[in-house]
């Protein structure tokens, strides 16, 4: 009994123990914390018990390292890296392979040029470390994200001292360190957080129950604010022997998004690095730069601060990304804008602004801006005002989502929630109570049914049409197009006028006969319902045969069109006046 006990306490021991050697393989070997505490104590010694403690072996050459330097040093939980950066200070340098931590003589290339500054963003407050903090030099352009660790590493020029250097992440204050000499080039940076200002408001003025449970309502009415969180997978080993601009995991920062900005992160995503992508987030700072040339969104004279730079002039070989353009833009591909652009984007297939434009677009393809603002999208293709437009859009597709008084949509196809202006085009829809939206069912003196669908704003519809007669002798099939004004009157009443043109196709046994017929519709509506009308009216019609359909051995094509006397008549041509009533389904 007592053996089996044993066994089992040894195998849950060994059991933990396999889960911490697990848990800790996963953190990089210089991340992990250690306490430890030396006194006059030989450093072959120091280097052992270090390594003991973080899990991992050293490896040097042993005339590295005097052997009989003494250590007194005392540390609880620190990171590997603070405690060897104590410990040999700018004289050695390290690399991780696998589980060894390899020391070398620290050579420093061209130092008169630049240098390398290390360490760490903490929050001095909670006692933690900051991933993604932007760490960056506007003179240079030089930055660099810190990784999951809190740790960053940036290459620094010597040129002119004392460097400013500006670290930002959202949420703390905003914190300008000075580097005074290339000496200095471990430096552990704090961010405080930022603080917010509480505001009291009385619940009611009165203890009436009443107010009580309208102040109790209107609190469960109140959202909570998005938060950041953290969603990333397991870290992958990063900022200790990679570039000096580190890239990560993608993950999604906020927990709430709108669709627009859904779509911008997707398309940064895509083109875009990820470092700069946070950059673009963490810093508010307004970074101009007279000229940019870009060959990739990446790979650039903005370097990794391109999200945040405010360029004159901008000029992409193939794809570019910056904060702003303030003259003129041009791309072989694709131009990319973080927030706002002023005066002229020329690009070979699209042009994306994310935030508002005040100039114009051209592209063959694709025309994207957050909001347009008495500017100009121009394109052979597709124009998209994810917000608000006040500016012209002309292609072949147009979508904004909320047209204003100065804002015009010309195009085949123009698309809009809402629109305090005229869409001019083949079809146009407009979602909102400001669109005009029919669905008919009519008959007339020609045809025993009709559907037509009219669509676009009261001032200016769509009209799609088609029809059929089974009655007559020959069957008679028409489709038609046509424009249209309504004009609102009192008491349930609206008049439309409409502008119809129809192709039909009178059935023959051996060849179809074809004419044009041509409508102007002059209807009343009277709503009868909700959702519903009756409509009826005159209707002025013209109709022109085919010449090649004349005086067949069946006759005269269309015969008995109209069925009484018309107006005028020819060989070619007839013209009446009809009628027109039926049943329409109309929007809100």
């Amino acid at each position: 009994m007592i053996a089996y006990y044993f066994k089992y306490v040894a195998l849950n021991i060994c059991f933990l123990l396999l889960i911490t050697h697990s848990s800790l393989g996963q953190i990089p070997i210089l991340e992990r914390n250690i306490s430890v505490r030396f006194n006059n104590d030989k450093i072959t010694q120091v280097l052992d018990i270090i390594a003991s403690e973080g899990g991992f072996n050293f490896s040097y050459n042993s005339n590295l390292i005097d052997s009989d330097r003494r250590i007194d040093l005392a540390v609880t939980n620190r990171p590997v890296r603070d405690v060897l950066k104590q410990i040999f200070g700018t004289s050695i340098s390290y690399k991780v392979r696998g589980q060894y931590v390899i020391l070398q003589k620290n050579i420093t290339e061209n130092q008169n040029l630049h240098f390398v500054l290390s360490g760490y963003i903490v929050d001095p407050n909670e006692g933690i470390k900051l991933p993604d903090a932007s760490i960056y030099e506007k003179t240079s352009l030089a930055s660099a994200i810190s990784n999951q660790f809190g740790f960053y590493k940036i290459k620094l020029s010597t040129k002119k001292f004392p460097i400013r250097l500006s670290i930002s992440k959202p949420g703390y204050e905003h914190q300008i360190v000075f580097i005074k000499n290339a000496q200095n080039d471990y430096l552990n940076i704090e961010l405080v957080a930022e603080k917010k200002e509480l505001t009291y408001q009385s619940a009611f003025d009165d203890n009436s129950i009443e107010q009580m449970e309208l102040f109790q309502k209107r609190n469960q009415l109140i959202e909570s604010a998005p938060v950041f969180k953290d969603n990333r997978p397991p870290f992958v080993d990063a900022a200790g022997d990679e570039s000096f601009h580190p890239v990560f995991v993608p993950f999604d920062s906020l927990a709430y998004r709108t669709d627009w900005e859904r779509f911008k992160d997707g398309v940064g995503k895509f083109f875009v690095r990820r470092s700069q992508r946070i950059n673009a987030f963490n810093i508010n700072d307004t970074l101009n730069q007279r000229l940019q040339i870009s060959l990739l969104p990446f790979l650039g004279t903005n370097r990794l601060l391109s999200g945040s730079i405010v360029n004159d002039f901008s000029v992409n070989i193939l794809m570019g990304y910056s904060g702003g353009v303030n003259k003129l833009e041009i791309g072989g591909l694709l131009n990319g804008i973080h927030h706002d652009a002023n005066g002229l984007q020329i690009a070979g297939l699209g042009n994306i602004v994310g935030g508002q434009l005040r100039g114009v677009q051209v592209s063959s393809l694709l025309n994207i801006a957050g909001s347009l603002d008495k500017g100009l999208q121009l394109s052979d293709g597709i124009n998209v005002v994810a917000k608000s437009s006040n500016g012209w859009q002309v292609g072949l597709i147009n979508f904004a989502k909320d047209v204003g008084k100065k804002g015009k949509q010309i195009g085949l196809l123009n698309i809009s929630e809402t629109s305090e202006s005229t869409p001019f085009g083949l079809l146009s829809f407009v979602s909102s109570k400001d669109g005009y939206k029919r669905l008919e069912l009519t008959i007339d003196e020609n045809e025993t049914g009709s559907v037509t669908f009219k669509t676009g704003v009261r001032k200016f519809y769509n009209i799609l049409t088609i029809g059929y007669n089974f009655l007559r002798t020959r069957e008679l099939f028409s489709a038609g197009y046509g424009i249209g004004r309504a004009y609102e009157m009192s008491h349930g009443w609206m008049l439309n006028t409409d502008l119809v043109a129809n192709v039909l196709v009178e059935y023959d046994a051996f060849n179809p006969n074809v004419g044009a017929l041509y409508k102007f519709d002059i209807s009343f509506e009277k709503q009868i319902a909700r959702n519903a009308a009756i409509t009826f009216g005159p209707s002025f019609k013209a109709l022109l045969i085919d010449r090649y359909n004349f005086n067949t051995w069946q006759g005269k094509p269309f015969s008995r069109m109209p069925s009484y006397t018309p107006l005028f008549s020819t060989d070619h041509s007839t013209f009446w006046l009809g009628f027109q009533m039926g049943l329409r389904i109309r929007s809100k």
